[in-house]
C-alpha cells in the first residue's frame, strides 16, 4: 500500500460502493415478482432462498475479510468486492433455474462482504477523530442506492425489462473497483504487526459480542423490513403498484433522511447515546405501524421507523471504531457478520410465518426484536460510557 492518496477520492469510492451495496439488495426486492415469474416459484421462496444464499456468503466471507484486511490493508478487499458483486448482476440475467440462481447470490454476498467490510474500515481509519459522523454521511449513499430502484421500478421494468435493468445495474457495480484500483491508500503501520492471537484477544473484550447483539437485531430488522413491508401493506391493505413502491421507498428515503441527520445536526452526539434513543424511537415507530387504523398511518409509522433506524448501523460502527483502535478491520467484520447473521434469520422467519400466517402476524416478531435490540443498546451505553 502507498502512501500517496486523497482522502477526498477514497471518499467518493467509498460512497460508490455504499450505493452499489443498496442497489443490488433493493434490486433483488424489488424483483422478486419478476423473478418467480421466470422461475416458476412464489415471490416468498425466492425472497427466503436469495437472502439466505447471500446472508450465508456474506456471514463466511466477512470472517475471512477482516484478518485481509488487518494484515494487507482494504484495497485488494474492495477491488474484489465490486468486481464480484457486477459478475454476480450480469449472471442473474441468464439464470434458468432457482439452484443456480441460489448459487448466483451466493457470489453476490461475497461481494458485499468485501464491500462492507472494506468501506466501513476505511472511512474509519480516514476519519478516526469522528468516524461516526463520518459513517452516518458516507452511509447515506446506501440508502440512495436502495431508494432509486423501487422508485423507479415501474418505469424501469417497462423501458428496460428485467434483463436490460440487471445489465445497467451491473454497470454501476463496476464502478468502485475502478475508483478504488485508481487509488493511493493509506499505509497502516500496524499491518506489519499483525498476529491472530492478539487479534483474537481483542475480539474476547465483552463488549464486542453486545456490539455484534445489536447489529444482529438491527439488520435482521432493517432487512426484513426492506424485503416484507411492500408485500405486508399489500397483503393487508391491498395497495397496488405504483403506491406499494413509493411506501417501500418512503422507507429507504427514511434511512437517507436519517443519516443526514445523524451526520449534521447530531454530528456531536455521542454514538452510543445516539443509538439507544434511536433504538426507542424504532420501538415507537414500529408499534404505530402494527396499530394504525389506515394505510396512511402504516406508512408514515414505517418511515418514522426508517428515520430512528438509520443512525443504528454506522453510529454503533462508530462506537467501535472509537473503543478499539487495533485489529479493527477484525472486530468491523465479526460484529458486521453478525448483523448479516440477524438478516438472514429474521428475514427468513419473517418470510416462513408470513406465508404460514399472515405478513402482518409476522412483524409482531419484527416490533419483539426491537425491543430486544433497545434492552441490548441499554446495556453498551452503560459500558461504553464507563470506558470513555
Amino acid at each position: 500500500m502507498g502512501t500517496s492518496y486523497h482522502r477526498a477520492f477514497l471518499t467518493v469510492a467509498c460512497c460508490s460502493g455504499y450505493f452499489v451495496m443498496g442497489l443490488v439488495i433493493s434490486l433483488i426486492g424489488v424483483g422478486l415478482n419478476a423473478f418467480g415469474e421466470q422461475l416458476s416459484v412464489s415471490p416468498t421462496e425466492i425472497g427466503s432462498g436469495f437472502f439466505l444464499a447471500i446472508g450465508s456468503a456474506t456471514f463466511i466471507m466477512l470472517f475471512a475479510a477482516g484478518p485481509l484486511i488487518d494484515r494487507f490493508g482494504q484495497k485488494c478487499v474492495l477491488v474484489a468486492g465490486s468486481i464480484f458483486c457486477g459478475v454476480s448482476v450480469l449472471l442473474l440475467s441468464r439464470i434458468s433455474s432457482f439452484a443456480s440462481a441460489c448459487w448466483i447470490m451466493f457470489l453476490l454476498g461475497s461481494g458485499t462482504a468485501g464491500l462492507n467490510a472494506g468501506a466501513n474500515t476505511l472511512i474509519n481509519h480516514l476519519y478516526p477523530q469522528n468516524p461516526g459522523r463520518a459513517l452516518n454521511l458516507v452511509n447515506i449513499f446506501f440508502g440512495l442506492g436502495a431508494v432509486s430502484v423501487p422508485l423507479l421500478a415501474s418505469w424501469l421494468f417497462l423501458s428496460f425489462g428485467l434483463i436490460h435493468l440487471l445489465i445497467l445495474t451491473a454497470g454501476f457495480c463496476f464502478l468502485p473497483a475502478i475508483l478504488f484500483a485508481s487509488s493511493g491508500f493509506p499505509s497502516e503501520t500496524q499491518m506489519a504487526r499483525f498476529s491472530l492471537k492478539e487479534a483474537a484477544l481483542a475480539l474476547s473484550d465483552p463488549l464486542v459480542p453486545l456490539f455484534a447483539l445489536v447489529l444482529f437485531f438491527y439488520v435482521g430488522l432493517e432487512a426484513s423490513l426492506g424485503i416484507w413491508s411492500r408485500l405486508a401493506v399489500v397483503d393487508k391493505w391491498k395497495v397496488h403498484a405504483p403506491f406499494d413502491q413509493i411506501i417501500l421507498a418512503g422507507f429507504w428515503a427514511s434511512l437517507v433522511i436519517g443519516r443526514l441527520a445523524a451526520g449534521t445536526i447530531f454530528k456531536y452526539f455521542p454514538s452510543h447515546k445516539l443509538v439507544l434513543y434511536c433504538a426507542v424511537g424504532s420501538c415507537i415507530g414500529l408499534t404505530g405501524y402494527l396499530l394504525g387504523p389506515s394505510v396512511e398511518m402504516a406508512s408514515a409509522a414505517l418511515w418514522f421507523s426508517g428515520l430512528c433506524f438509520a443512525p443504528i448501523f454506522p453510529s454503533t460502527l462508530g462506537s467501535v471504531g472509537t473503543c478499539f483502535k487495533r485489529y479493527t478491520g477484525t472486530i468491523f467484520s465479526l460484529v458486521i457478520a453478525m448483523g448479516v447473521l440477524g438478516s438472514v434469520a429474521l428475514s427468513t422467519a419473517v418470510g416462513k410465518l408470513g406465508g404460514s400466517s399472515s405478513l402482518s402476524n409476522a412483524f409482531r416478531l419484527i416490533l419483539a426484536v426491537a425491543f430486544l435490540m433497545l434492552i441490548t443498546q441499554i446495556m453498551i451505553s452503560r459500558k461504553v460510557r464507563k470506558r470513555l
